[in-house]
């Protein structure tokens, strides 16, 4: 069986392209046929080891499994599509009340092509949502994925968060989305870092241009709380390694938990998953600032023990090998 995965080739620019190559990547060791194609930009070869081709290899697969959109100039083509929903609820009905694009308005459309089988969220919180919208019989949920060979807590971890390093290091490694951003955890971060001497933030993915983003930083900085800020980077996993805690407002497994868990590193996050004990409300920003020093503390008693732990989540939740096998068994339905 052939699937040809469709998705923007962007290595670490969005989480989007990272799922889509760990499921990739994970149906190739299952000794499926699969492959990324750019829709924009076709090309042959390899993509952060797994293999990329064009777009007449595309119209031979079995199945397509689109990340990124089919896009007009491939059709008409008769492949069967599994559409897979990056996206969270909330976010994709923000974008279109916003009039930027309008993805309930596309996910409506899709329903009532007969090439559309099924559609997949990486999150069960969502399926209730997605019901809204598809019909009970195409909607399917696979477990949200991460390369557990690519993140993992054994490899360098003597980063120095670019001469910004502290006693204790905080990050924050989020999107900012109009539905939720990290604004509120900075605002944790800084109740605790009143009390907790030493601390410093650093956030990547950061939108550094952006006035708004720059004004919530300046009393961190006054205060010397504020470390390394940068946008999109690459090497979040040296980052991982040494952080002391990765802060969140998500309850769901984004790319930023599942990442950080992988290489061993605390998480706090809101309540409502079970991949943490370190949970608060973030917008109760005392008492998610609680749970950081909480986090922390526990860190600096046993470091080695918590990176176990924090590590053996992620294997058991975020494995790609059961995601490939749910997409793998979707995909045999449809051919």
């Amino acid at each position: 069986m052939k699937l040809a995965h469709l998705a923007v080739i962007a290595p670490h620019r969005t989480g989007l392209y990272g799922t889509a190559r760990d499921i990739v990547k994970a149906e190739c060791a299952l000794k499926a046929d699969a492959r990324l194609v750019d829709p924009y930009r076709p090309r042959v070869g390899t993509a952060d080891g797994v293999p990329i081709h064009g777009h007449q290899w595309a119209c031979e697969a079995d199945v397509w499994v689109s990340h990124s959109g089919t896009f007009p100039h491939l059709a008409p083509h008769g492949k069967p599509v599994i559409h897979v929903m990056h996206g969270r609820p909330y976010s994709s009905f923000l974008l279109g009340l916003l009039g930027k694009v309008m993805p309930y308005e596309y996910l409506q459309r899709q329903i009532n092509d007969p090439d559309y089988k099924a559609f997949v969220t990486l999150w069960p919180e969502f399926m209730p949502y997605w019901r809204h919208i598809i019909p009970p019989e195409k909607l399917h949920c696979a477990n949200p994925p991460v390369d557990l060979e690519e993140w993992k807590p054994e490899g360098p971890d003597g980063y120095g968060f670019g001469g910004k390093a502290a006693e204790i290091n905080i990050v924050i490694t989020d999107q900012w989305r109009e539905d939720r951003n990290p604004a509120e955890a900075i605002h944790a971060f800084s109740l605790y870092a009143e009390t907790v001497k030493g601390a410093r933030l650093h956030i990547y993915g950061a939108p550094v241009k952006n006035k708004g983003f720059i004004s919530i930083l300046k009393p961190l900085a006054r205060r010397n709380c504020l470390g390394e800020v940068r946008g999109f980077v690459s090497g979040l996993a040296h980052v991982y390694r040494r952080a002391d805690a990765v802060i969140t407002p998500h309850r769901i497994a984004t790319r930023t938990v599942r990442e950080a868990l992988a290489c061993g590193c605390q998480v706090v996050m809101s309540p409502g998953n079970t991949y943490t004990p370190y949970v608060a409300p973030v917008e109760e920003i005392e008492n998610f600032a609680h749970q950081i020093d909480i986090a922390v503390g526990q860190v600096k008693t046993d470091r080695a023990a918590r990176r176990a732990a924090n590590r053996a989540v992620a294997e058991k939740c975020f494995n790609p090998a059961d995601t490939a096998k749910t997409f793998l068994t979707i995909a045999a339905a449809q051919i």
